[in-house]
């Protein structure tokens, strides 16, 4: 298709848009034939029932719905203490129709504490995904966004922007569908600076279709944010306010207008973070299987001053002949100010003497900004499954550092002191272009292929100055002080066919990645190119047993990458004695997936899957060059297995009170050789989560979730369990436009997560003592429709 023809195409699909609207009116009583003012009118597509419009009933309890298209539609009528009603089907074709009147009841019971309302299940299994309720939960207030990953079922978290799903390591994080383009610290600040409450639902996707990027050895992890659903103008402020150990709080709101097929928002927000926390690391050093020294480091950290600032834009078209036109940009900014205190003690074995200790202050100051421009557009033919996508993402990314490191080390056999110091400045960016086509077209009256391509061009800049204090004077540190560029460009191509037979339904596809990758080490005049073909086929089958039991089975096979961090081998400076360095040598890691599940009715699921990994990338701390120095670098682990068995249940225990219930239990094996190092590390685990909602009548409601993780293996390490218990209430006010929450996080809780990890010469015991203990306070009010 040609660009003029794309742009005739666009502008005639707008003008029919302008003309060609259909308009659906009504009016809604009570039992006794009163107008029901307030009560809510939904337009819905069929077959697939997708909300098109929504509308309030007037003090008349009349409401006027408008469809951007012709097609088969019903509505949805509720009101608070009433029974849901759906309409029999209506034909929209132009011309303005007028509903069946409709007379709603009061619900049939309404208890004395409570009333009912429909609530979709907080976690619900697909056939190719499970989804998480974040909307529709109160304890999603008071949380950033990577707290609530750290807490979704099915997830493991190590609070610094790497996450697992069903126990498998290197899950791909999106949000909106679209990749987020950083990963590792850059990407978990990103997610401290979105807030859960405006996330709509996560999507965990454990084995996805060729359709998606390979990248993810263990699956995809999609946020998927709110987005207004009401026709006309209208928005909502918010304010919230909470305690931990320390004050933090934020405001903001949006806007939004949707009306004849036009959609448009604005949403913004600024969140503020104190904080203290403290950690003990000990560090035993070993030769040939000798304890030869041991450090015991005590580090309190201290946020004085955290600061998020979001904001979102966009606006949607959609034009009478199907098609659909949309932009948005998303733009965050956020800086981080800690600092901490570090006492590092030092023993010589086997004497057992103390010969050493230190005294660290570090400051850090930390900034990142980042913007995301989409541009999108779709148009469907004939039905649902004959449709043309185009997708284009601009992604500029950009952090700052700048941190410093002092330390008085005192020598306590010679009783002398000795004073250094190092600061790390940086100046990384990276920019992100992607372009996609889709199209899917039905070959029979049971089946479909789907065709795509997607380029996306990654570059990278990371200029790194550091300095030594050297006899009160600070010099540039030559060694460490770099310059390093990295480009990733790759190229993919996918074919999908889906049908279905008699209760079987299936689909096979393949997908193809051509990767280009240039690292250059501009200090050095050094350069690194690679250029890789590879293919990833998956599949899947679904078969109804009957109307209430299904089985299911998927594969795919996944790929991760080495980022620019795995390979720059210049050393970054955590403290005065960590530190961390790239490999250039780093394989891609591979893994294969294979799952098998059962579902009963939309209330119990179980899951069966075994992963097997090759090459697997895992950062792995050692000694370094000095005596009580240690190092991390990542490695290529030989081979890697997970077997995992999942059960999920949503139950109703009262009209009023509603549970999701998830059981994960996994086995972990690592084993390969790292230099001269076997490793041969394995062990089991599971995580458990169950979510209460309580709906009680007057608007006020209540939410409980426990969870609990064990101890996980992942490489070399191994952390300790951790559990929880949260909080929330609501309550609507101001006729439902206004709300009231309280949230207590952390109530019940593992306040000293534990990690031990070990690695040839080297062992660490690390226990953390976070903030993870909070309450807050927020308000919000909805205006307009």
């Amino acid at each position: 298709m040609t660009k003029s023809t794309l742009l005739a195409i666009l502008l005639s699909s707008s003008t029919l848009g302008l003309l060609a609207q259909t308009k659906l009116s009504g009016k809604i009583f009570n039992k006794d034939g009163q107008p029901l003012k307030g009560a809510t009118a939904s337009l819905l597509r069929l077959p697939d029932s997708a909300l098109v419009a929504q509308s309030d009933a007037d003090k008349d309890g009349l409401f006027l719905l408008q469809a951007a298209k012709n097609g088969n539609y019903m509505i949805r009528y509720s009101s608070v203490g009433y029974t849901t009603v759906f309409s029999r089907s209506y034909q929209l074709s132009g011309a303005e129709q007028i509903a069946t009147p409709l007379f709603l009841q009061p619900l049939a019971q309404i208890m004395e504490t409570v009333h009912v309302t429909g609530k979709q299940a907080a976690v619900r299994q697909y056939a190719d995904k499970m989804v998480v309720d974040v909307e529709g939960s109160v304890l999603a207030e008071g949380n950033n966004v990577l707290e609530l990953l750290e807490k979704t079922p099915g997830l493991v978290s190590d609070g610094k922007g790497n996450f697992s799903i069903q126990g498998r390591a290197g899950a791909n994080i999106r949000i909106n569908g679209r990749d987020m383009y950083v990963s590792g610290e850059q990407l978990a600040s990103i997610l401290r600076g979105l807030q859960a409450a405006e996330v709509s639902k996560l999507e965990l996707i454990s084995n996805p279709s060729a359709r998606e990027d390979a990248s993810g050895t263990a699956g995809i992890i999609n946020i998927v944010t709110k987005r207004n659903g009401k026709v006309g103008f209208g928005g909502d402020a918010f304010v919230r306010a909470g305690q931990g150990r320390k004050f933090h709080g934020g405001f903001g709101g949006g806007l939004h207008y949707k009306v004849n097929g036009l959609d448009m928002y604005l949403q913004g927000n600024t969140s503020y973070d104190r904080g203290n926390s403290h950690n003990l690391t000990e560090r035993s050093f070993f030769n040939q299987g000798s304890l030869t020294s041991f450090q015991r480091q005590h580090e309190s950290k201290k946020l004085d001053d955290a600061s998020f600032h979001s904001l979102r834009a966009g606006a949607k078209y959609e034009f009478s002949d199907g098609g659909i036109l949309d932009g948005s940009v998303h733009w965050m900014k956020g800086n981080y100010q800690p600092y901490a205190s570090i006492e590092m003690d030092t023993w010589n074995y086997p004497a057992n003497i103390q010969t050493e200790q230190a005294l660290s202050k570090n400051r850090f100051d930390e900034t990142f900004k980042n913007w995301t421009f989409n541009v999108n557009y779709s148009n469907k033919y004939e039905g649902e499954d004959h449709f043309l996508k185009f997708n284009f993402d601009f992604a500029p990314h950009g952090n700052d550092y700048n941190n410093r490191f002092e330390t008085d080390k005192f020598n306590l056999q010679t009783d002398t002191k000795t004073s250094t110091g190092r600061t790390n400045v940086q100046d990384l960016s990276n920019t992100t272009y992607s372009g996609r086509l889709d199209y899917s077209k039905p070959l029979t009256d049971s089946g479909k292929i789907e065709l795509g391509w997607k380029g996306t061009y990654f570059f990278i800049n990371n200029d790194v100055v550091n300095t030594l204090l050297d006899k009160g004077t600070w010099i540039r540190d030559d060694a460490t002080s770099n310059r390093f560029q990295y480009t990733q460009h790759i190229e993919a191509l996918y074919a999908i066919y889906s049908g279905k037979f008699k209760r079987l339904e299936y689909q096979a596809g393949l997908r193809g990645e051509y990767t280009f990758i240039d690292a250059n080490q501009v200090t050095l005049d050094k350069k690194n190119d690679q250029r890789y073909f590879d293919l990833f086929p998956s599949g899947s089958l679904l078969y109804h047993l009957n109307d209430k039991n299904t089985i299911r089975t998927s594969f795919s096979s996944r790929i991760e990458r080495p980022g620019d961090h795995d390979i720059n081998i210049f050393r970054i400076y955590e403290d005065a004695y960590s530190y961390n360095e790239g490999n250039p040598d780093l394989k891609p890691e591979k893994s294969y997936i294979t799952e098998i599940g059962h579902g009963y009715k939309n209330k119990l699921f179980t899951t069966l899957g075994i992963s097997y990994g090759r090459d697997m990338i895992n950062w792995i701390v050692r000694q370094g060059d000095q005596v009580g120095e240690n190092l991390s670098r990542p490695e290529n682990i030989g081979r890697y297995l997970n077997y995992s068995a999942s059960v999920m249940y949503n139950q109703t225990l009262r009209s009023w009170w509603t549970a999701s219930h998830y059981i994960n239990a996994f086995y972990n094996n690592y084993s390969g050789e790292i230099g001269d190092v076997n490793l041969d590390s394995k062990g089991s685990s599971w995580t458990a989560n169950s979510r209460h909602t309580l709906q009680f009548k007057y608007g006020l409601r209540a939410e409980i979730a426990l969870y609990y993780r064990s101890g996980i293996t992942t490489g070399p390490s191994r952390t300790d369990k951790r559990y929880g218990l949260d909080l929330a209430a609501e309550k609507k006010m101001f006729g439902d436009r206004g709300m009231i929450k309280l949230t207590a996080n952390g109530l019940l809780r593992n306040a000293n997560p534990q990690l031990i990890s070990k690695y040839g010469d080297l062992k660490v015991f690390y226990s953390d003592f976070p903030d993870n203990r909070k309450v807050l306070l927020s308000l919000s009010y909805r205006f307009g429709n």
